[in-house]
């Protein structure tokens, strides 16, 4: 997620899987462009061109990048200060998330400026904040996010990764996966189990093998991307409480996420929301949803999801 880069071993994939062809590649990558490594601290760019697949369907003329490739941008971003400084060998999985404030959405065309302020790097550890920019005003902050690190070669090739990064630094990375048709984020909610309008949902989804983001994420030991995750969640609070239209519900906020385990391809996955009513501050009405995502009967996420509603 963001933030959420969960790692599949090889063990516990489908003995029957098989990698993708790797035509279309990066289109899980979103940083185009890394303007400054600091101590502590890096910055960098995404341009989002009106073709990005990670987009929901225009509305008045208005369509906008799905908030989750926002945050995943800023930890990927985070990853690559951390791969710089362990010399490619281990790469950050990222298994908590203390906050997410999404402030506006981002419109398809825009420049976001990425900066990460590095907190704790060890061996294992890994803690940072980041947020995102539209013309310096911040429309995303993430705070307090942290994990692990696995080795790089069990992910992806390193030097594979070691040039990209001298691209990003050198002028930036011709990012191949940005166009195309916008992904079908409805068809994520999959099968619904129970449904009670409005306070609480219960579905079941099943990852193909062959969507296209396995490619990317990661070519070694595929697993479900957190941009993914979070637009599937979206899309079931969208079917809980009624909304017709994408943009007529909006992500705020996401905090206290937790991470136990990954989807890998062919997993089913079952996703329980709650929602105790609507509630109204001033003239915005926000929606607080409790979500859990399970695999195997065993809950491998969990996190308070805060959405507000347009008319």
């Amino acid at each position: 997620m963001v933030c959420c880069l969960l790692v599949a071993r090889r063990d516990l994939l489908p003995s029957d899987f098989s990698l993708l062809p790797l035509g279309g590649r990066d289109a899980l990558l979103f940083v185009d462009a890394i303007t400054s490594v600091g101590d502590g601290s890096i910055v960098g760019r995404r341009h989002f061109p009106i073709t990005e697949p990670m987009r929901y369907p225009s509305r008045k003329g208005h369509a906008h990048v799905a908030p989750g490739a926002i945050f995943e941008a800023i930890g990927q971003l985070a990853s690559w200060y951390g791969l710089k400084k362990n010399n490619f060998t281990a790469r950050p999985v990222f298994l908590f998330m203390e906050s997410v404030e999404a402030r506006q959405p981002v419109p398809i065309g825009s420049t976001v400026e990425l900066r990460a302020t590095i907190h704790d790097l060890g061996e294992d550890a890994f803690r940072f904040s980041g947020e995102a920019l539209i013309d310096g005003e911040a429309i995303l902050k993430l705070n307090d996010c942290g994990g692990m690190f696995m080795p790089l070669a069990d992910l992806e090739d390193p030097e594979v990764t070691r040039s990209r990064f001298d691209a990003l630094t050198n002028g930036g990375l011709i990012l191949t996966g940005s166009e195309g048709p916008a992904y079908p984020f409805e068809d994520l909610v999959g099968d619904v189990l129970s449904f009670d309008p409005g306070r609480r949902i219960h579905t079941r989804h099943l990852f193909s093998r062959d969507e296209p983001f396995y490619a990317d994420h990661f070519p070694r030991f595929p697993v479900t991307p957190a941009v993914i995750l979070n637009e599937m969640l979206g899309q079931v609070v969208r079917r809980m409480i009624g909304a017709k239209d994408d943009q007529d519900v909006m992500l705020r906020g996401i905090s206290r996420l937790k991470i136990r385990s990954f989807v890998a391809p062919g997993d089913i996955s079952e996703m329980i929301v709650t929602c105790p009513g609507v509630r109204t501050v001033g003239n915005r009405r926000l929606v607080d949803t409790t979500a859990e995502l399970l695999k195997d009967g065993k809950r491998i996420l969990r996190g308070d999801f805060f959405y507000e509603l347009n008319d």
